[in-house]
């Protein structure tokens, strides 16, 4: 629809199809409040002033939003689909998303990435993607890891000149930015060459070293987690994304940061790190955006943190982040502007209860491997055997509760210990058939019998298990195959719960209220065999992450991720 013709619209000489009257907007351009009609038509806002239209909803008690932002998300790890995970999060004020897939991308490269952006068509969600900059998360060359996937240069160029791919997402691979390696600057140039935005991940990164880092080209970081990381990166010109999620909570120590600065170069993003329970209970985006409010941020700066402040970074403000002339009418109308109680969501001018009803997703169609993304060799106890001929100092995992970050903690031990809670722990590569298992002990997870594992264990995805035992750590992993991916628990060889994940060993095509129900059933059987961390899947997800530091473990072993190499288990 060209803007000319609705010109007419626009001063007054006709009818808007809809007209939101008197409204409290909340105007993220000038960082006002005001009472104003908003005037929309063809699915475009069209006026602000005193409009008639067709249909008129009044809205003095109203606030009018703009439809919310995630700047920095992963959809799979909701563990739904793009229309499942649409569904939830739409009703609650998010309208777009700049998705980084790479966790699909780790396991079906960029086909799985097509498929993510042509289900979202279908939706009412906006979904932008970023070209995944790191499947692996790490340099190949170092062994680190055995990704399903890998995208290099040429993938890259491939998929910044699909539709809605936006920008170069998050590049893990820090280090190999200020060492100058070939392959990660090739994907950085390619992407300044478009004058697309670049994502950064950089955790703990600062000085010198940061310094070379943001004169790469990068220019934002969600990895935060102190106020002191969080100011230097901000001076330093790096737009500052502030993660809160259900493990990851960053913006208690940010807040004052965010309390006393300019803060048009932040946003606030969940990082994906939402689980069905709180997506459900709690909220998505929105559940972020009041506990800013609750940290006593102003509540128009929060608004701006997750509308107008994402559309600039990612170049999408010609058409998203505030309510003005010219924007798409994605508005979100709230009885409570602190608490963001959702009255009605309004996306591309229709109200969402307008919207056509879904219809049937042919996922099994649509996405590679359905349901066949698992593939292993049957696992035997053996397999997770760990010769310790005396009591032996050994490198153990160690959870931190609500960080992705973890501790290297050394002590002496002749195997595993319930008592203590040190568990022994694996990964098994599921790409391939490979029979690469990596081995090692962790402590803070807290079960007393059985096991659980996963097919969810970030960036590569392969299967992570942690147990009491090796017969249900085989058990668990056996189970797995045979369902095509998911969580399993399981003690004395019989399963406890499960969830069958069969989109990329990811993903479930069920809705949120049925993950929902199951998630609830694995974490009060997993509380019963003692865990009591309170998320324990995504906890255990992020052991395998080899980009987070400090000590990780892949199919390949334990790997220092400070060092970016792999280490003995023993520390002697």
């Amino acid at each position: 629809m060209k803007t000319k013709n609705l010109l007419d619209i626009a001063s007054g000489k006709q009818k808007s199809d809809l007209v939101l009257k008197n409204a409290n907007l909340v105007n993220v351009c000038s960082g006002e409040i005001y009472e104003t009609d908003v005037a929309i038509a063809r699915g475009l806002i069209v006026g602000l002033g005193r409009y008639d239209g067709r249909k008129e909803i009044e809205a003095k008690d109203n606030y009018a939003v703009p439809g919310l932002i995630d700047g920095h998300t992963h959809i799979e790890m909701s563990m739904l689909s793009v229309s499942e995970f649409a569904n939830a999060v739409v009703p609650r004020g998010t309208t777009a998303v700049v998705a980084d897939p790479h966790e699909i991308a780790n396991v079906l490269g960029v086909e799985g990435i097509r498929a993510i952006l042509e289900e979202a068509k279908a939706t009412p969600l906006k979904v932008f993607c970023m070209a995944p900059s790191c499947v692996p998360s790490t340099d190949p060359s170092l062994g680190l890891e055995t990704p399903g996937a890998s995208i290099g240069q040429e993938e890259i160029e491939e998929l910044l000149h699909i539709e809605d791919v936006i920008g170069l997402a998050e590049v893990m691979n820090y280090g190999g930015v200020i060492t100058k390696e070939e392959e990660v600057w090739k994907k950085i140039e390619l992407a300044k060459k478009l004058k697309y935005p670049i994502d950064g991940h950089a955790p703990l990164l600062n000085g010198k070293e940061l310094n070379a880092y943001v004169l790469s080209g990068v220019g934002s970081d969600h990895e935060n987690v102190s106020y002191e990381e969080a100011q230097e990166k901000l001076r330093l010109g790096m737009h500052l994304m502030v993660r809160e999620g259900s493990v990851a909570k960053n913006l208690k120590n940010i807040a004052p940061l965010l309390k006393s600065v300019d803060t048009r170069n932040c946003m606030l993003v969940t990082d994906g790190d939402r689980t069905p329970r709180d997506l459900k209970e709690e909220g998505y985006l929105d559940f972020v955006l009041r506990r800013a409010i609750e940290e006593g941020i102003d509540a128009v700066k929060a608004v701006q943190m997750c509308t107008i402040n994402p559309s600039q970074w990612f170049k999408l403000d010609d058409f998203l982040g505030c309510i003005s002339p010219g924007k798409i009418a994605d508005i979100v109308l709230l009885k409570n502007l602190e608490n963001f109680e959702v009255e009605k969501v309004i996306v591309n001018g229709k109200i969402l209860t307008d919207f056509a009803p879904r219809t049937e997703y042919n996922y099994k169609h649509n996405y590679p491997e359905y349901g066949e993304s698992v593939r292993i060799r049957q696992v035997k106890p053996d397999d997770f055997e760990i010769k310790l001929e005396r009591a032996t100092k050994v490198r153990i995992i160690g959870l931190i509760e609500g960080e992705l970050l973890t501790e290297e903690i050394i002590e002496e031990i002749s195997g595993m210990d319930i008592a203590r809670d040190i568990l022994k722990i694996g990964v098994v590569e599921r790409h391939h058939s490979s029979g690469n298992t990596g081995l090692g002990f962790v402590k803070g997870f807290g079960l007393k019998t059985g096991a659980v594992a996963s097919s969810i264990a970030h960036d590569s995805h392969n299967i992570v298990v942690i147990g009491t035992n090796e017969k249900d750590m085989t058990f668990a992993c056996n189970r797995l195959r045979e369902i095509g991916g998911g969580i399993v628990l399981c003690s004395g060889c019989e399963v406890k719960s499960e969830l069958e994940l069969p989109i990329a060993g990811l993903m479930t095509d069920k809705g949120l209220d049925y993950v929902l129900k199951k998630q609830k059933e694995m974490e009060e059987k997993i509380s019963v065999m003692g865990c009591k961390l309170r998320a324990p899947f995504i906890t255990m997800s992020f052991i395998a992450l080899s980009v987070i530091p400090k000590l990780k473990i892949t199919d390949r072993g334990l790997v220092d991720v400070e060092k970016m190499k792999i280490v003995e288990l023993k520390a002697e």
